[in-house]
């Protein structure tokens, strides 16, 4: 009985350790810290699996009180608070043995008031909207580019027309900052179960995984959530009511991502279907990433698939 307990108290304590240590890598080396910090929540992550949710809640706890005491108690707050529920949660998905979807979603759902949470916390430490900060940023971004430009000698005409390009880009960046932060929750969920589910399978633990890329197969609703997008967009600008229209923007951005990820997929398919070489599938992959116009074929291409189901891989209740 001792040894049993005794166990979870040794991994407990290797794993807090370890969780310490990326904390003061990624504070002290400015290569790869943010790398590391959103790693963070790995040995939450293995600690929750291995012994349960209860040990994953301490060791984040008490990873927390020593990262206070090494470092600062603002730095120990941004790490536990920004991606201590994402490892615990994770761990009780992986524990229950969850779909790798429904994992994905508990997972993200955490990130989502993990970001939030650090917002609210930041506004009242800080004393400021951390938003406005952003915005600041890049304003000062866009100044600093176009003085760059100016010292290589560029008109003033031409400054303006870069700087009115810039300001536009950076208005939009404003609106659609919800969807950046919802994107971000999605990938550093995902890279966090990539890096758990290697480490857990070597540990001889079995994660449920995806289908193979070319087989995924998103909702087909999500095509609809687009459209209804496109007619908020359109009655916000020509009713003027300028909150549905953001709304609007921020859900084109996300289901366009969506159906992005759909074509991508099937791209996948009939890169296989034709046996396409490495190199072929690289250049029309670097092609959709750097032209708009062959991103948005490839948008249209998966939601086609998503209404239509070419590669017929819904069941028959699937629609019901």
């Amino acid at each position: 009985m001792r040894q049993t307990r005794l166990r979870p108290m040794v991994e407990g304590g290797i794993l807090s350790g370890i969780a310490i240590l990326f904390a003061l890598i990624s504070a002290y080396l400015p290569l790869i810290g943010p790398f590391v910090n959103l790693m963070w929540p790995v040995p939450i992550i293995l600690l929750g699996v291995r012994h349960g949710y209860k040990w994953s809640i301490m060791a984040t706890v008490v990873a927390g009180i020593m990262i206070a005491m090494l470092m600062h108690p603002l730095h120990s707050l941004s790490v536990v608070v920004g991606f201590g529920l994402i490892g615990i949660v994770l761990g009780y998905a992986f524990r229950m043995n969850f779909s790798a979807s429904k994992t994905m979603l508990w997972g993200t759902i955490a990130s989502l008031i993990s970001k939030a949470a650090l917002l609210g916390i930041s506004a009242v430490v800080i004393g400021t909207n951390p938003f406005t900060m952003q915005t600041d940023v890049m304003a000062n971004a866009v100044e600093q580019a176009v003085e760059i430009y100016r010292n290589f000698g560029m008109g003033e005409q031409e400054l303006a027309k870069i700087t009115e390009s810039m300001q536009t880009m950076m208005d939009l960046m404003k609106i659609i900052l919800p969807a950046g932060f919802i994107m971000a929750s999605v990938l550093d969920t995902w890279l966090n179960f990539l890096i758990a589910k290697v480490v857990l399978k070597k540990l001889g633990h079995h994660v449920p995984g995806f289908p193979p890329f070319k087989d995924w197969c998103l909702p087909y609703y999500i095509v609809y959530f687009f459209a209804l997008s496109l007619v908020m967009i359109y009655w916000g600008n020509s009713r003027e009511i300028i909150l549905l229209s953001q709304v609007g923007m921020n859900l084109q951005v996300m289901t366009s991502m969506l159906i992005l990820v759909q074509g991508l997929a099937l791209f996948n398919y009939f890169a296989d279907k034709y046996n396409l070489s490495r190199m072929v599938r690289g250049i029309i992959l670097f092609l959709v990433l750097t032209n708009g116009f062959m991103a948005q074929i490839l948008i249209f291409g998966g939601a086609i698939d998503m209404v239509m189901d070419y590669r017929r891989l819904r069941g028959p209740q699937s629609k019901e």
